[in-house]
């Protein structure tokens, strides 16, 4: 326990704005600036927010335009696998599961094992190659050697560790571990999928009951999710704090949701052939994000869970989303009933171990 702490405290020194962090917060200020302008069409230049007449370029390039560029550039780079976004949305790609001592039939020694049969293939390699390069791989392997002790630091150098190469057999999980690997993630999204279906077509209800369902209205709707959307990842999220409770982006299991949340009220418009031009290729665009991410996890529910994927553990997070998360959720927990309650089980980013998540998971199967 003081080691934890200490390493608590240490994180807490350590805290800082990563390139990544800052790139999503200047999302934020643009998506911010976007939407306040939207805001000032709605009131002053409904024409520019009209899907039916303001958007293509019969009336040159407006406001309306330059939102469909936005939204299609930001769903493109969800197909992108190199893409400079958070591990959380990558981690249902291969090249970015790297498994953790669960998924090795003896637990760390069969990941040591499989680490010293590679050490042996590279003393092949280095026969083919290079005289300049060849030393400096060799001092490499020398230090790797060594004693077992010695060797198994490479667990905990994850730099190293990524550059190992798996085979498929030893990124899948046994099946009681993957049976509750999908246990765990639906019981976290299905009561946000439940929430979000009631709260949109109640407000579409409201909205139409009132009559006030506009084109326009609904675009500004768009717009909010957008910008709510990104302050979830650098701010603070409240469906992770009322209904997920995980504990950061990188272990969000619907960071690839966003896309079909941020279009859900061009749903209502989806038989309105007025709008099809605009709405439809968003609609499509979006589905496809998330059938695929819902696919690849019905594939390989491994690449989601930080106990069989150690690039999501908070030891080897290079993205630091949390930077402002974690102080804004710890007073959050020092607030009065009920909002002390409601977050006070939303864990906050830890410093564990590869070793120490592994470890505890087999001790869990």
């Amino acid at each position: 326990m003081g080691n934890r702490r200490m390493a608590r405290e240490a994180k807490t020194r350590e805290r800082k704005f990563t390139a990544l962090f800052k790139s999503y917060a200047l999302q934020l200020v643009f998506r911010s600036v976007l939407f306040g302008v939207a805001i000032w069409a709605f009131i002053g230049a409904p024409l520019q927010l009209s899907m039916s007449e303001g958007f293509g370029f019969a009336y040159g390039f407006t406001l309306i335009d330059f939102i469909f560029i936005v939204l299609v550039a930001d769903m493109i780079t969800k197909f992108i696998p190199n893409a400079k976004l958070s591990v959380g949305s990558l981690k249902q790609y291969r090249r970015f599961h790297v498994p953790t001592a669960a998924l090795f039939k003896n637990g760390r020694e069969g990941l040591v094992a499989y680490g010293r049969e590679m050490i042996d293939q590279g003393k092949l390699i280095l026969e083919n190659i290079p005289q300049r390069l060849r030393s400096t791989a060799e001092e490499t392997l020398q230090g790797l050697e060594g004693t077992k002790d010695s060797f198994t630091k490479l667990l905990g150098n994850f730099a190293i560790f990524r550059l190992l190469p798996f085979k498929d057999s030893q990124l899948e999980a046994p099946l009681p571990l993957r049976e509750q690997i999908r246990h765990d993630r639906y019981r976290e999204i299905i009561p946000v999928l439940i929430f979000w279906v009631v709260f949109n077509v109640a407000l579409f209800v409201l909205f139409s009951v009132l009559g006030v369902f506009t084109q326009q209205l609904a675009l500004v709707w768009v717009l909010f999710y957008f910008l709510f959307d990104m302050i979830c990842v650098v701010l603070w999220c409240p469906l992770q704090l009322v209904f997920m409770k995980n504990r950061c982006c990188t272990t969000c299991q619907i960071f690839n949701w966003d896309a079909l949340m941020t279009v859900t009220p061009l749903l209502f418009f989806i038989f309105d052939l007025s709008t099809a031009w605009f709405a439809w290729p968003l609609l499509a665009m979006a589905i496809v994000i998330a059938v695929h991410w819902e696919l690849a996890f019905v594939r390989h529910p491994e690449r989601f869970d930080e106990r069989t994927n150690a690039s999501l553990q908070c030891a080897n997070c290079s993205d630091k989303l949390c930077v402002i998360r974690d102080p804004l959720l710890t007073r959050l927990k020092n607030l009065p009933e009920p909002i002390g309650s409601i977050v006070a089980n939303v864990p906050t980013s830890e410093p564990e171990t590869h070793q120490e998540i592994s470890s505890s998971a087999n001790a869990e199967n």
